[in-house]
């Protein structure tokens, strides 16, 4: 299994370059920020935990590049809900 940065999404492919899933995202407040708008997991990958590797993935770079992440898509709202551990992730607008 490859994760491939491809414009505003993470693809997630096994060793016949086929698409499992992906995670569409934008960026926002001056590229500091991740919008995490869809996550998606192909039929034939459901059921594996595919999601939840993706996102951890994808929440690890974005640690490593001290970026924030606004959570749209429902699973990564759940994905942070579940795991407060990483509210530090999360970006905080100010009002």
């Amino acid at each position: 299994m490859d994760f491939i940065w491809q414009d505003d999404q993470l693809i997630c492919q096994n060793e016949q370059q086929e698409m499992l899933g992906n995670i569409g995202f934008k960026m926002i407040n001056n590229d500091q920020t991740y919008v995490i708008e869809r996550t998606f997991v192909a039929e034939q990958a459901r059921g594996q935990g595919l999601a939840e590797k993706m996102t951890v993935f994808f929440l690890e770079h974005a640690k490593v590049q001290n970026k924030t992440i606004l959570p749209l898509c429902s699973y990564t709202q759940k994905y942070f809900a579940a795991n407060p551990e990483l509210e530090h992730l999360l970006f905080k607008q100010n009002k």
